[in-house]
């Protein structure tokens, strides 16, 4: 476990280097990373689970994004993910 937070603990010195839109899109990634551990776990147990969806994650796909673009992006992906798991989770136990 020494070892994962000697790892952690370097990517967030990289993340805290990073200009603002970089952190942007990090937490966007990290957030997508997440939803994906939930599609793979509902893979893996024949689970097939339903998707929110939202016009706000098309926003991120613009050049200049602001501030309100990337955290209602981010609340869309972070709701996406908790009821991925509440589904996941109601269909397996």
């Amino acid at each position: 476990m020494e070892e994962l937070n000697q790892a952690f603990g370097e990517y967030m010195e990289a993340y805290k280097a990073l200009d603002i839109p970089s952190k942007r899109k990090e937490i966007i990634n990290a957030t997508k990373e997440l939803i994906v551990v939930f599609e793979q776990l509902a893979t893996k147990d024949n689970i097939e689970l339903q998707y929110l969806r939202s016009r706000e994650i098309n926003d991120l796909k613009e050049e200049n994004t602001t501030e309100d673009d990337f955290l209602e992006a981010e609340l869309v992906y972070l709701e996406v993910a908790k009821n991925m798991i509440g589904q996941y989770l109601d269909k397996k136990l």
